[in-house]
């Protein structure tokens, strides 16, 4: 199904006939099959939509190691006839477009950093569109953007708008570390580092739902560990650090979050696997712990739907006796759906606004 925002492009479809295009995070992976006769790019940063839009690749592993030292992070990329899909973190460097669209973000945050990238890798005359929900913030995104140039309103619908802008100059070159935010943390004693970016979760802060799960998860771990949803590599850089014996995988549908998991590994000398996916689809290996502070909206609406699926596939991924061990906002119905997938489970610690549940598999 379209998503809004790709409704209200569709009755705009002669805007792509010319030009080289590139469309950054689609909200949906239909709308390509709007343009089929054009040649054009899709950069996905949520491996959701692009492994629905190839309708091929299950999950990728990556070693963090490779992934914190290339320039790009990583890219994985997919031909579909006149279509060029590619999952990664950023635009690959030397690569320029006459217009390239966005998909309008959640995170302020995140926008001005994709416009600033788009900016960068425009063309002469170039001209950057962005697509949004209204109630999303689409409307006084003009004033963010005024000092590259004036943006105009091309259609509205669906609640949605599409507007364009030519820039004034060409942009400086887009430098990643200029966008890179670097924390100290320190959670019963242990102290280590954190990096991430914009549009990562709980971007350049400790998360008070995660403080909490490690304060209070379990201090006996070994063997195969998986921080599920792992963001920036909070959880799983310091479990490594205080288990240095154990065996890390980190996962995210995010891409900017898996390079900002590489980045934190590498500043903490660490190294770990690392998983893009769509929740536990594709992963096959088998894990003693799964720890996990998992997100409860997609956009810019409450949705239980990534850990309901989450908590039913996480029994198949877990060894004999293996635990999960999840913080959650007290409101969220988590008991009762870990309590219809494992055959114990309890409530760990618990204060005003989160609980930490642990739940231990046949």
């Amino acid at each position: 199904m379209l998503s809004s925002q790709s409704q209200l492009l569709k009755r705009n479809l002669d805007l792509f006939e010319n030009g080289k295009w590139l469309f950054i995070n689609p909200a949906d992976a239909y709308f390509s099959d709007e343009l089929t006769t054009f040649d054009v790019t899709f950069l996905y940063q949520y491996f959701d939509v692009f492994s629905e839009s190839v309708r091929v690749i299950p999950s990728c592993e990556f070693d963090s190691r490779d992934v914190s030292s290339a320039a790009n992070g990583f890219c994985i990329e997919q031909k579909a006839g006149l279509h060029r899909h590619m999952f990664s973190p950023f635009i690959k460097k030397g690569e320029s477009y006459t217009d390239i669209l966005i998909y309008l973000p959640k995170s302020k945050a995140h926008a001005i950093m994709l416009i600033s990238m788009a900016h960068a890798a425009l063309s002469d005359d170039g001209r950057l569109h962005i697509v949004g929900e209204n109630k999303g913030g689409i409307k006084s995104i003009g004033k963010a953007i005024s000092h590259i140039g004036t943006a105009h309103k091309v259609d509205s619908a669906r609640h949605c708008s599409l507007i364009t802008l030519t820039p004034n100059a060409k942009a400086q070159p887009f430098n990643i570390d200029d966008w890179l935010d670097e924390s100290a943390f320190e959670v019963d004693g242990f102290n280590w580092q954190v990096v991430s970016l914009p549009g990562v979760f709980s971007h350049g802060e400790l998360d008070e739902g995660t403080r909490l799960l490690l304060e209070k998860c379990s201090h006996r771990m070994r063997g195969k560990v998986l921080d599920f949803a792992c963001g920036a590599g909070v959880i799983g850089s310091c479990l490594l650090g205080r288990f240095p014996h154990i065996e890390l995988t980190l996962l995210d549908v995010s891409a900017l979050a898996l390079y900002c998991a590489a980045k934190t590994l590498a500043t903490n000398n660490q190294s770990a696997n690392l998983i893009a996916a769509n929740g536990l689809h594709g992963v096959s290996q088998k894990f003693t712990h799964i720890v996990t502070n998992p997100p409860f909206h997609t956009g810019v609406k409450t949705d239980y739907t990534i850990t309901r699926r989450f908590i039913a596939d996480s029994a198949k991924c877990l060894a004999s006796k293996g635990t999960v061990q999840l913080v959650a906002n007290r409101f969220l119905p988590y008991p009762g759906l870990l309590a219809d997938v494992f055959p114990s489970t309890h409530t760990v610690a618990q204060n005003s606004q989160f609980s930490v549940y642990l739940s231990v598999s046949a």
